[in-house]
């Protein structure tokens, strides 16, 4: 999708964020992950490179949590260049190099705010993007999918926390046709909880191009 918007795209050597480990109090672990990244992140964004983050957790790890569990100034010129994906759209489009030649209607669209994007105090990029496609209505849903990192997905908690979801599952079910968001441990409870599979917002944004999956 970014190429579609002639975005040179590259892809460096790369880990997980660390963010599984961190939850879990595993921080020695979660540290040596973030510093393999921020080593070869670092090095991409001194080629001129921006980062772009698909997933919500992992751009308010390399955001948030990377200057302060790593303290490099490495660290923090990751920090500084990290954007999540519809942020970064959302400035393509604000400056006019979004192509906007959709040739499919999406429709009503039921879009789940991930916590972690409320976090980052962006606002609501992803629906502000998929607005721009012709026809398309979003609802925005910031309810709570008790995920809370590894916490529901745990044996122990998982019955708990579908019932601690059920306002989002509700408003899933009553929704629009089309689910989306942009955590992918959300999108599994939202499946659990409703028999819904949702989309990630970019698949919504590939459909309205005409684009196959």
């Amino acid at each position: 999708m970014l190429e579609r918007n002639h975005v040179d795209v590259s892809v460096p050597p790369q880990r997980c964020c660390g963010m599984p480990y961190l939850d879990g109090g595993a921080v020695g672990e979660a540290k040596a992950l973030i510093k393999d990244n921020v080593g070869s992140l670092a090095a991409a964004v001194r080629d001129g490179r921006e980062i772009v983050v698909p997933g919500p957790t992992c751009s308010y790890m390399l955001k948030q949590e990377y200057p302060w569990l790593d303290g490099s100034e490495d660290a923090r010129l990751v920090a500084a260049h990290t954007q999540d994906l519809f942020e970064y759209l959302a400035k393509l489009h604000a400056t006019g190099e979004l192509d906007t030649n959709f040739s499919k209607p999406v429709g009503a669209v039921t879009y789940h705010v991930p916590c972690h994007l409320r976090a980052q105090n962006i606002g609501h990029k992803s629906a502000d993007v998929l607005r721009a496609i012709p026809g398309a209505t979003v609802d925005v849903v910031e309810k709570c999918s008790a995920v809370d990192g590894t916490w529901g997905f745990k044996k122990e908690y998982y019955e708990l926390s579908l019932k601690l979801a059920k306002p989002l599952f509700d408003a899933i079910s009553t929704g629009a046709p089309v689910a989306a968001t942009d955590c992918p441990l959300a999108a599994l409870q939202i499946e659990q909880g409703t028999g819904r599979k949702p989309k990630h917002p970019i698949e919504v944004l590939a459909a309205a191009y005409g684009l196959e999956e």
